[in-house]
């Protein structure tokens, strides 16, 4: 009886985390490998810099379902967490800095800020 208690609960829990609806952001392009020269993920990430109300207050795994896993992840003081995510092709196409998407999680696991850096 305690094992079909803790499974239902599995299940239940894991059904609980939805992934944040961004009118026009395109998830599938968005994991998509970076080619030469694609603005792609920059763009993207600007339709997620604009909407940055509706990822605030969501987890690190809503965050992983959307945008999949991150580049990067850097912990930081008070148990801050970023997750950085490349938006463009690096030293190619005659870019100098490579720009990123960060999104920073506080203690509690809540995304507290969207924004695109260089």
């Amino acid at each position: 009886m305690k094992h079909c208690f803790i499974l239902t609960l599995a299940i239940l829990l894991s059904g609980c985390y939805t992934t944040p609806r961004i009118e026009g952001f395109d998830t599938d392009l968005w994991k998509t490998p970076i080619k030469y020269c694609d603005q792609d993920k920059l763009e993207l990430a600007k339709i997620l810099e604009k909407n940055e109300d509706k990822l605030l207050g969501e987890g690190q795994t809503q965050i992983k379902k959307l945008l999949g896993q991150p580049d990067e992840h850097e912990l930081y003081r008070r148990t801050e967490k970023f997750f950085y995510y490349n938006l463009t092709a690096g030293d190619t196409c005659n870019i100098v800095h490579q720009r990123r998407l960060s999104i920073r999680f506080d203690a509690l696991d809540r995304t507290k800020e969207v924004v695109i850096i260089e």
